[in-house]
């Protein structure tokens, strides 16, 4: 895959040429819409749009992590459908990658499908709407659990449910390679190795600055360990390092 990087965003090239032509249109008073972006794909877009003076919009930014863009001026409705699923779920309990599986089994590519919000009675799947009924007329089984497929409206669909796994953390600064450090639990040169690497993002953001500061409520991500949340400084020790709430999204 070609990638190129945008500020401190890696792209797919594809989709960085995607979003060119998409600003171009904006500019030319056509309204369209991308296909469903993850956070560093928004972001990045976003800041593009802004640097050309374009007008972009997402699909309920801030509350679905995967969503899409709509660029210009328009009342236009965001292409997006949703699929609830259903069935017996008493035998095999199934996960988001179960769900993303069967569906990518389909030909479907990972872009065309958003957010899968998981529940203990089935799930709900954004979808792009072109290719809704398409799913709803193939997808009959996944893994050994026959389902029922509907659509529902916006104001059906449920909060997603995120799970976290809390812990305390101990640390000498809140510079990003100390914090790095403590959550995943390797040495500091480890950590400013890995960081180096350009395999951690802050808020979605690539950083290699090893003195990059970190605020409460910052998302940092590390290629192979997973995303973490960082809470309130709760306080300083006798010996001077700073304690700061943190959770881990499991």
């Amino acid at each position: 895959m070609e990638c190129i990087k945008f500020k401190e965003y890696i792209l797919n090239k594809n989709t960085y040429l995607s979003f060119l032509n998409k600003i171009a249109l904006a500019k030319k008073w056509i309204c369209t819409f991308t296909d469903f972006l993850d956070p560093e794909e928004q972001s990045a877009l976003r800041e593009m749009c802004f640097d050309e003076d374009v007008e972009v919009s997402f699909f309920k930014e801030g509350i679905l992590e995967r969503t899409v863009a709509r660029l210009g001026t328009c009342d236009d409705e965001y292409p997006i459908d949703i699929i609830k699923v259903e069935g017996n779920f008493k035998f095999e309990k199934l996960e988001h990658r179960d769900y993303l599986g069967a569906i990518l089994s389909l030909g479907i590519k990972r872009e065309k499908v958003g957010d899968i919000n998981v529940f203990d009675d089935g799930a709900e799947i954004y979808i792009m709407k072109d290719l809704s009924d398409y799913i709803m007329l193939n997808l009959h089984k996944i893994k050994h659990t026959s389902v029922k497929l509907r659509k529902i409206n916006l104001n059906e669909a449920r909060e997603r449910q995120i799970k976290y796994k809390e812990f305390i953390l101990n640390v000498p600064s809140f510079r990003i390679d100390a914090i790095v450090s403590e959550l995943i639990g390797v040495s500091r040169s480890k950590a400013s190795d890995i960081i180096k690497s350009e395999k951690v993002k802050l808020d979605f953001k690539i950083i290699k600055e090893l003195d990059t500061k970190v605020k409460p409520n910052s998302i940092i991500s590390v290629k192979g360990y997973g995303r973490f949340i960082i809470g309130e400084h709760l306080g300083v020790t006798k010996s001077g390092r700073f304690v700061i709430e943190a959770k881990k999204i499991v």
